[in-house]
């Protein structure tokens, strides 16, 4: 007896398949099914983050000049949500504060200071001086005793224009990438100085960022020492 044999796709093979499945109590297979756990699928791309997030983010340098005393010796533009501080220690090793960790620093720090520390000279009395404090609206007026020169100062003072218009002008508030937590207040949780003031209230201003965005893509530049000062 000829058996029939039917081209791969065919219907009269397909309804027989059917057919059999449904007399055995089988639920037909979907034929492909999306991957939610993938990156590219559980997170939307940094491309398109928030536009209530500052269009520009910052890399400060920061080096200690003596044990427990720092200045800031370099600051530079960066991308969007691209915060980071790279320290320069007294004994030659060199960290990246950036993601959760920097912004830890940054809410344990304003817990404790409502206002910045003008005489301050610690790790984080100085970063909070720094390009990273003026996103967080820590400041309006520099503090020069916390830069290495007044060149390093001015140097980044278009860049602080364009943040404070933005701020200003369309409410867009402060977030890095690796950062984590509820964005609803534009701070990160981190407490701005009293005396920034916003003409727009941060709760009208959406949020489209992914919650559980992936680690930055800034690594550590060298040793594995601690965060201090």
């Amino acid at each position: 007896m000829n058996r029939p044999f039917y081209r791969l796709g065919d219907w009269r093979r397909n309804l027989f398949l059917l057919t059999a499945a449904a007399s055995l109590g089988l639920g037909v297979l979907p034929a492909c099914s999306s991957n939610d756990s993938r990156p590219e699928a559980a997170e939307a791309s940094w491309d398109n983050a928030a536009t209530d997030s500052y269009s520009q983010g910052v890399i400060t340098e920061m080096t200690e000049t003596q044990p427990g005393e720092w200045k800031i010796t370099a600051e530079r533009p960066a991308g969007k949500e691209e915060v980071a501080a790279i320290l320069r220690h007294a004994d030659g090793k060199v960290d990246t504060l950036q993601g959760q960790a920097l912004q830890q620093q940054m809410q344990n720090y304003t817990r404790q200071n409502p206002e910045n520390r003008v005489a301050g000279r610690g790790m984080m009395d100085v970063l909070m001086w720094s390009g990273i404090g003026y996103m967080a609206g820590r400041w309006m007026t520099p503090n020069a005793g916390a830069y290495a020169s007044p060149g390093v100062m001015q140097g980044n003072n278009g860049w602080r224009q364009t943040i404070t218009r933005e701020r200003e002008n369309e409410g867009r508030g402060f977030y890095g990438r690796g950062f984590t937590g509820g964005r609803s207040g534009g701070n990160a949780g981190i407490s701005a100085s009293s005396s920034v003031q916003r003409n727009s209230p941060r709760g009208t201003f959406r949020s489209s960022a992914p919650s559980n965005s992936s680690r930055s893509t800034f690594g550590s530049r060298g040793g594995s020492r601690g965060f201090g000062g």
